[in-house]
């Protein structure tokens, strides 16, 4: 019996829910008993601090990997965008704008919106840009950001790779121009 995206989807939320989330929240807590100690010498509550933010990063990462897989709401794609930016670029300055609207069918959604997050994380880690524009239309989005990106860097990664393989499977390519990006849906 074959099961729908949907429902696998909602099955990998609850299982990263019940396991790893769980798992990385019980070492979080352990870490903190140990930097509690206070015969722990300084170098190694140093280091453990330092352990126990990327755990609770972690912690936060799988959190919002549950939220995507569970989210099967009834917002559109922007409104989704308009969503998921504030959250991904809280502790930065960068400033954003979202225009227009698209109509897909739901179980293209998901995809799409991986795909946007990853140009927006890219944006955030390596472009150096203080604004994001977002434009959709019926049958494209236009990403902007005002960065400066690196297009030998990206090329020797799989970040673009992947977003185009992402995309492919909904029927959907990828333009660039430095850090200019359009989706298209044929």
């Amino acid at each position: 019996m074959n099961s729908s995206p949907n429902s696998d989807r909602s099955r990998l939320a609850r299982e990263l829910h019940d396991g790893l989330a769980q798992e990385l929240a019980a070492l979080g807590y352990r870490l903190d008993a140990v930097i509690g100690n206070p015969n722990l010498d300084q170098p190694s509550r140093t280091e453990l601090r330092n352990l126990r933010a990327t755990t609770s990063a972690m912690v936060q990462q799988v959190r919002n990997e549950i939220f995507d897989l569970r989210n099967e709401s009834d917002r559109s794609i922007a409104q989704s965008i308009s969503q998921m930016l504030p959250q991904l670029l809280s502790e930065t300055e960068i400033k954003y704008e979202i225009s227009g609207e698209i109509i897909l069918l739901k179980d293209k959604h998901y995809d799409l919106l991986r795909t946007i997050r990853e140009l927006i994380l890219n944006s955030k880690q390596h472009a150096n840009c203080r604004n994001i524009e977002i434009t959709l239309d019926a049958t494209q989005i236009k990403y902007r950001d005002d960065g400066n990106f690196d297009n030998k860097k990206e090329r020797e990664g799989f970040g673009l790779l992947g977003i185009k393989e992402r995309l492919a499977k909904i029927g959907a390519t990828l333009q660039q121009q430095d850090s200019n990006f359009v989706i298209e849906f044929k």
